[in-house]
């Protein structure tokens, strides 16, 4: 006589609904085929889901409603903006919803938060990696810096979060060196030129 236990009849009634899968499935198939007390409330079950279904009232769905199910899918799936207009001229940059991007200069990274098209100007977030060097350059425009996290060492000097830089047009920055990794906000004209390294003695 079959022993059918809650657990068994469980599985069961997932199968009648089509729910059962994997290995699961395959054992649950497998008893089946030997134990006819099983076939049988398989059958009563499946009977019921079948009952149940029945109750539901026929109803046809809006015509546009595999459209916008589809379109709030794919809202959902998208990864929201980096960039979030508040008012015309007032905008929100969320810069942890960006992608670094490589400057050509090892361990140098950089996300743009804003350019300025008209002046060649841009506000960036940098990331140097502990011992990257930032070559010397001529400053084209103002130039300012704000440390945010970690160390770099300017001209003698060491810099570290809440430090500030400021460089006006025509001058000389020195190489800038990180000491730890380190990240910092700079507003940079892209007219700087770098300053050539000095010839092998």
């Amino acid at each position: 006589m079959s022993d059918i236990t809650d657990d068994w009849v469980g599985l069961a009634a997932l199968h009648a609904l089509g729910l059962l899968d994997g290995e699961e499935r395959s054992r649950f198939e497998s008893r089946l085929q030997d134990d006819a007390a099983a076939r049988d409330e398989l059958v009563r079950l499946a009977e019921a889901a079948a009952a149940l279904g029945g109750l539901a009232p026929e109803s046809s769905p809006p015509p546009r409603l595999k459209q916008r199910l589809l379109s709030a899918i794919r809202a959902e799936a998208a990864p929201p903006p980096a960039q979030v207009a508040l008012s015309p001229g007032i905008a929100v940059v969320f810069a942890g919803r960006m992608d670094w991007q490589e400057t050509g200069l090892p361990g140098i990274r950089v996300k743009t938060l804003h350019f300025d098209a008209a002046r060649n100007y841009a506000s960036n977030l940098v990331s140097m990696a502990a011992g990257s060097v930032y070559p010397s350059h001529w400053h084209a425009q103002t130039e300012e810096l704000l440390m945010l996290s970690g160390n770099i060492t300017l001209s003698g000097h060491r810099l570290g979060p809440g430090d500030y830089c400021r460089a006006d047009p025509g001058t000389l920055h020195e190489e800038v060196h990180a000491e730890t990794d380190c990240t910092f906000l700079a507003l940079v004209g892209l007219d700087n030129q770098f300053r050539p390294a000095p010839a092998p003695s």
